[in-house]
């Protein structure tokens, strides 16, 4: 609830400092007194129109200060989804207006754009009167005031749950459609391109392969006679290497008849020994076969020229070709996938709509039924408030749509996530005219009304913990004035409710009263505001009873109407 309003040079006040409490705040004063300044300065901190004019003369700026208390979990989810975070469910709203016409608006001492001051301010505080901050007069609110009256507040979560899913679900198919088109338009290109690198079907390190083995083929016959060469100087020849060992070991085996010592030596060059003889039979057996293949050079020759095209399209090396390639079947296997997760999304998407249309049709059944019965407790609540020719009508309009997501009665409609009807409500305050939209009712009083009845009809169940009514006594008096204040006595146990008024039916069933005041000090007029003890109410509400000669009869009855 709003517990503390400062305001500083605002108008013709010059400082103030206003204490509401909870229940019933009622606001009283003459004519001019300043009362209209008060829902002026409280407008202000809920991001309403500000210039120039509203800064006291003398003054550079003026300044309001609204002080929240908040303990609503509904309202701190709310504020928290726009980004505002309290301090111990503490809530402050500023605006600075200078003499310029310039304003500042500040939420718990940062500073913040208008837009988010009026966002909030929807949040915690309807006013309704003569200002343009009045819920009532915004259409696409009317479905928040039947869904609460009706208890559907979470009958139209759950749709709009639904349809955030409906709709991720047709984003995701979408998507996944755009996919699959992309790849279908390259789907030829990217086939033959594939087909091209598996027909060579190239290895890691191919070419250099490649290149040695025509190396071979081209020098088979120097190849094949050299290794014969060195087969024969290594073995076979008189004079031959092995021959030569054979007779080192020869003279070797009498030495060591002499010195054992030397066995060591003797092992060594055996091993020597076998092992040109191996080297020997390798040389023979390496260029007996070296074969000579008539056209195997010409086919080396062909696979190297197609790597070399594969190169120059695909990247410019052998890895960047293989790297394609992997690409290209990675491509391959998504359109596999892709083919399964589309079957997939298209089922989901068809009973994410199927499980959206059924929560709408169940909502707007509701919705009906409950605008039947809202309607016949706002006639005869603005009845018993003094507008016995009253007709309250509600109007739950849908739009046919060829494409829309529910189906009804072979017909579809389009919807979204508050529903598939965009509900207005409409009123006839006099007898002979026909409902119109509540919007251009031209009567703050009447709007007043029409909003406490149907605060009224919903107490309990509403999403806004303030109600400020400004000339809601207008053009009343007598027995339905009473009826008026006990509808805000008895709203104002669920709502904190702040109401301007000039009649003592309403201001004697206060809990807390306030008195606007002007004065003049040094030729200047200024506005204070005071919190009315006991005695200070009796002689207030003798005041608003007999007028500016108040008689003992007046303070007497003042009294009586007190107890």
């Amino acid at each position: 609830m709003l517990t503390r309003l400062y305001i500083k040079d605002f108008a013709l006040i010059e400082e103030a400092v206003i204490e509401f409490g909870p229940g019933l705040n009622v606001i009283t004063g003459e004519t001019g007194a300043g009362k209209s300044i008060l829902i002026g300065a409280l407008n202000s901190i809920l991001g309403g129109p500000a210039n120039a004019d509203l800064v006291r003369k003398g003054a550079n700026s003026c300044a309001v200060e609204g002080f929240f208390e908040l303990d609503d979990q509904g309202q701190i989810v709310r504020l928290a989804e726009l980004g505002v975070l309290l301090e111990e469910g503490q809530l402050i709203l500023r605006r600075e207006i200078r003499g310029q016409g310039r304003s500042r608006a500040f939420v718990n001492g940062r500073g913040q754009p208008i837009k988010q001051l009026k966002q909030i301010g929807a949040i915690l505080i309807d006013l309704h009167g003569q200002h343009q901050h009045q819920s009532l007069l915004d259409p696409k609110l009317h479905a928040r005031f039947l869904d609460a009256f009706a208890g559907l507040d979470d009958q139209r979560r759950l749709v709009g749950q639904h349809w955030r899913s409906y709709r991720d679900s047709v984003a995701r198919l979408n998507r996944l459609c755009a996919e699959r088109d992309a790849l279908a338009a390259e789907d030829e290109s990217c086939a033959l391109q594939l087909a091209e690198i598996r027909r060579l079907t190239p290895r890691p390190g191919e070419e250099a392969e490649l290149e040695r083995e025509l190396q071979v083929l081209d020098n088979a016959d120097t190849l094949s006679q050299g290794g014969l060469q060195l087969y024969d100087l290594l073995y076979q020849r008189d004079g031959a290497v092995c021959e030569v060992l054979g007779q080192i070991r020869r003279q070797l085996d009498r030495l060591c008849e002499i010195d054992p010592a030397l066995g060591l030596q003797a092992a060594a060059l055996e091993e020597l020994i076998y092992e040109v003889e191996d080297l020997a039979g390798q040389f023979r057996d390496y260029a007996r076969g070296i074969e000579v293949r008539p056209g195997r050079a010409d086919e080396l020759r062909e696979r190297r020229d197609g790597l070399r095209a594969l190169k120059k399209k695909y990247g410019g090396t052998l890895n960047a070709v293989l790297d394609h390639a992997r690409e290209l079947e990675a491509r391959e296997d998504r359109a596999d996938r892709l083919r399964f997760e589309l079957a997939q999304a298209a089922d989901r998407r068809d009973q994410a709509l199927a499980e959206f249309a059924s929560c709408c049709l169940t909502l707007s059944a509701a919705r009906q039924q409950a605008s039947t019965t809202l309607s016949r407790s706002l006639v005869a609540a603005l009845g018993e408030l003094g507008m016995a020719k009253a007709q309250f009508y509600i109007e739950l309009a849908t739009t046919e749509d060829p494409e829309g997501a529910v189906e009804r009665d072979g017909r579809h409609y389009a919807a979204g996530e508050h529903g598939m009807e965009h509900i207005a409500f409409h009123i006839s305050a006099n007898a002979g005219q026909p409902p119109r939209p509540l919007a251009h009712i031209a009567s703050g009083g009447e709007i007043s009304r029409v909003m406490l009845a149907l605060k009224e009809a919903g107490a309990g169940r509403d999403f806004v913990s303030t109600l400020v009514f400004d000339e809601i006594d207008a053009g009343i008096s007598g027995r339905i004035a009473a009826a008026v204040g006990r509808k805000l006595q008895a709203l104002a146990a669920a709502h904190q409710t702040i109401a301007i008024t000039h009649l003592p039916q309403i201001a004697s069933l206060a809990d807390q009263h306030f008195s606007v005041r002007k004065q003049q000090q040094q030729q200047r007029t200024t506005t204070e505001v005071v919190l009315l003890d006991a005695t200070a109410r009796a002689e207030e509400i003798a005041y608003l009873l007999a007028g500016e000669t108040i008689s003992d009869t007046a303070r007497q009855h003042a009294r009586e109407m007190l107890q």
